[in-house]
């Protein structure tokens, strides 16, 4: 079996053990977080204490399954902090260590240590200001009736009944009453519990499987663990009289099961990309108008998690380091076919869901450790292409109108004059409706919204469009009222009218030109070269901010003003003397 060998000059046979580079690099973290077990060396031998192969191998692969879990427990330690324990699982902790040390000492009961209940040092005590104004302002009464309420509380929590110490644990939790309400007098409680029982705590907690527990579920441990000492003691003695019948509490702690290692309420898989990227869709659909994110985008940002969590072997998103996606981009430079601005956005895209999850109410806490992405890793250069290189030109526009006229496809026949005439996405003009065409002051116009789940490229894409005259002049609009109901055009016009423009149908096979978006481009420029007013050209292409929408879009009266700027920009084709 790999990973066998033996020391030099011994018939021992030793196995090896490594900690993964992630988990190293981040040694320091998990000792601040309480991790045992980490030693000096990355990679070190143990003996198994065996000569023979067969036995050697047996005890190998028990202490790598073991060694795995250790793994997983500082992974968990890292994606989490430390584990916090119930109430309840600390009793079961602490029952748990007693009943282990009655197995120990329950044939020597003499060799068992003295019991020594309620046994605290007492630590140096120093109040805050706040603490010592608020003590000073009470009455010679009002002070001596709060250290009688300390002295009960104490008691309370030592020594009451199950209810009454669950009460008075509440209490210190929560910071009620006195001396709780004064948060040094809780952190002296638990530093009075470390100097008393911290070794017996920690060897609980780790027979338990927990590699770290915060230090309130420390003195949950502890303070059960001293009811605990006192039921060992008292059965010891019952031994040493002639009691040799096993005592119904170590019964009972046997039964129980030991508390899960590893955080409460989160997989052992931290967080996943995939979980931070379904919590934003569920925050982007809440409230009442609000606009979900897009089906495209979603499965975008899935797509591209799927691929870097494949490239750094794992999908904890809680675990992210600057260096895994530098790493990521250096991959990416060396992949064929992979374009630098491809490159930047999946690199943007990682960043973004890094900060969701930074900001979500169910993953911040986890994800506090990620490191932040944006702003941290350079993006690599790319050039965009020149507006005049996409763009058709006029003569192309032509080429292609005069193309649409020749198909009985409704896509192929019309999505085209609608990208040039009204200067939409091929999204956009895909997914209308015949519900979305509306008349104003006897004109004819069009949404374009999100409505029915349509994906918009921003909030500012949605707007109204007046029909341009050459659309109605070819009878677009004729065609859509004998349209049925729902969607004008078939799913997958980006792809169906790119390869349509590069077809013989058409024949547009100038590089760099756009099929889809080069229509959007001209109508831009179109815009431009006939004079439209500034905010109704942005308007018109999506490109406008809040104010431009409240100009044009906000109402019907404004609607009509609109459809005077479309009416600037000429037809691109022209039959005898008819522009259409």
């Amino acid at each position: 079996m790999r990973g066998l060998s033996k020391r030099k000059g011994s018939e021992v046979w030793q196995g090896k053990f490594r900690i993964p580079q992630r988990l190293w690099d981040r040694r320091d973290d998990l000792l601040k977080l309480g991790a045992s077990g980490i030693g000096g060396s990355q990679e070190f031998t143990k003996s198994l204490g065996e000569r023979d192969r067969s036995q050697a191998t047996r005890v190998y692969r028990e202490r790598l399954d073991a060694w795995e879990q250790l793994l997983d427990a500082w992974q968990a330690l890292l994606d989490h902090g430390p584990q916090s324990l119930s109430q309840m699982d600390a009793v079961r902790v602490a029952a748990l260590g007693a009943a282990r040390r009655w197995e120990a000492f329950k044939d020597n009961p003499l060799d068992a240590p003295v019991a020594t209940h309620g046994s605290f040092p007492r630590p140096v005590f120093v109040p805050s200001d706040a603490t010592r104004i608020h003590l000073a302002a009470l009455s010679p009464e009002a002070r001596e009736a709060a250290r009688l309420e300390g002295i009960a509380s104490a008691r309370r929590l030592l020594d009451g009944g199950p209810i009454e110490r669950a009460k008075a644990l509440q209490d210190v939790r929560d910071g009620r009453g006195f001396p709780w309400c004064f948060p040094e007098f809780r952190a002296v409680g638990l530093a009075m519990m470390e100097d008393a029982r911290g070794s017996a705590i920690s060897e609980d907690l780790g027979a338990a499987g927990i590699t770290a527990a915060d230090e309130w579920s420390r003195f949950l441990v502890g303070l059960e663990g001293m009811g605990a000492k006192g039921r060992l003691a008292a059965s010891l003695e019952a031994r040493l009289a002639g009691d040799l019948s096993e005592p119904a509490w170590v019964a009972d702690a046997k039964q129980a099961a030991p508390p899960a290692p590893g955080p409460k309420g989160a997989s052992a898989r931290g967080v996943t990309f995939e979980a931070i990227i379904d919590a934003q869709v569920t925050k982007k659909k809440a409230g009442q108008g609000s606009k979900p994110m897009p089906d495209k985008s979603v499965k975008k940002y899935k797509r591209i998690a799927e691929t870097f969590a494949a490239h750094r072997d794992s999908k904890n998103a809680a675990t992210v380091t600057v260096r895994e996606v530098e790493a990521w981009l250096d991959a990416m430079q060396e992949e064929a076919g992979v374009s630098n601005r491809t490159i930047a956005d999946r690199l943007v895209a990682i960043g973004t869901i890094i900060n969701w999850g930074k900001r979500q109410r169910d993953h911040r806490d986890a994800m506090a450790q990620a490191e932040t992405i944006s702003g941290r890793v350079e993006l690599p250069s790319y050039m965009e292409k020149p507006a005049d290189e996409t763009s058709y030109t006029m003569e192309e526009a032509r080429t292609v109108l005069l193309a649409a006229r020749r198909e009985s496809d409704a896509s192929k026949r019309w999505l085209p004059w609608l990208c040039l005439y009204a200067g939409l996405r091929i999204s956009e003009a895909n997914t209308l409706r015949k519900s979305d065409f509306f008349q104003a002051e006897g004109l004819w116009f069009f949404k374009v919204t999100s409505a029915g789940k349509r994906s918009l490229k921003t909030a500012n894409s949605e707007r109204r469009i007046p029909v341009h005259p050459a659309l109605e002049a070819e009878g677009f609009l004729a065609w859509m009222e004998t349209a049925p109901q729902g969607q004008l055009f078939r799913d997958g016009a980006t792809s169906l009218i790119g390869r349509w423009v590069r077809s013989k149908a058409v024949g547009l096979v100038r590089s760099g030109l756009s099929p889809n978006h080069g229509l959007r481009h001209l109508f831009v420029g179109l815009c431009r070269r006939y004079g439209l007013e500034g905010s109704a050209a942005e308007y018109l292409a999506g490109h406008s901010i809040q104010a431009v929408h409240a100009k044009y879009g906000s109402s019907d009266v404004m609607l009509p003003g609109l459809a005077a700027e479309m009416r600037k920009i000429e037809s691109v084709l022209k039959t005898g003397k008819k522009e259409i």
